[in-house]
C-alpha cells in the first residue's frame, strides 16, 4: 500500500467513525476520477488523496475543476491526513 492509500484508509475509517459517508469514486469511460466522495449533513466533498508533494494530473484538475462548476461540490487534493482532518472537521 502506497503512503496515499494509507492516507486515504486512515482519512475514511475517521471519517466513518465521526458519521461521513465514505465512497470509493469511478466514473466509467471518464478519466481522472477524484479518490472519494464524502458526504454528512447536506454537504458534498469530494477529495482527491496524493502523496506528499505530489500534485493532480492535467486531467484530474481538469475534473476537479467541472465538479466545482457544473455541480457545486467542494473539491480538494490533499497530501497529508492533517489537511484532509480539517477539511472534514474530524
Amino acid at each position: 500500500m502506497g503512503p496515499e492509500a494509507i492516507i486515504e484508509t486512515t482519512i475514511c475509517e475517521e471519517a466513518r467513525a465521526a458519521g461521513w459517508k465514505a465512497w470509493k469514486l469511478t466514473f466509467l469511460g471518464v478519466r481522472g476520477a477524484p479518490d472519494r466522495a464524502f458526504g454528512k449533513a447536506g454537504r458534498a466533498i469530494i477529495m482527491e488523496f496524493k502523496r506528499r508533494g505530489e500534485w493532480p494530473t492535467k486531467q484530474q484538475s481538469k475534473r476537479h475543476r467541472e465538479l466545482r462548476e457544473y455541480f457545486g461540490f467542494e473539491v480538494y487534493w490533499v497530501d497529508n491526513a492533517q489537511d484532509a482532518r480539517r477539511i472534514l472537521n474530524l
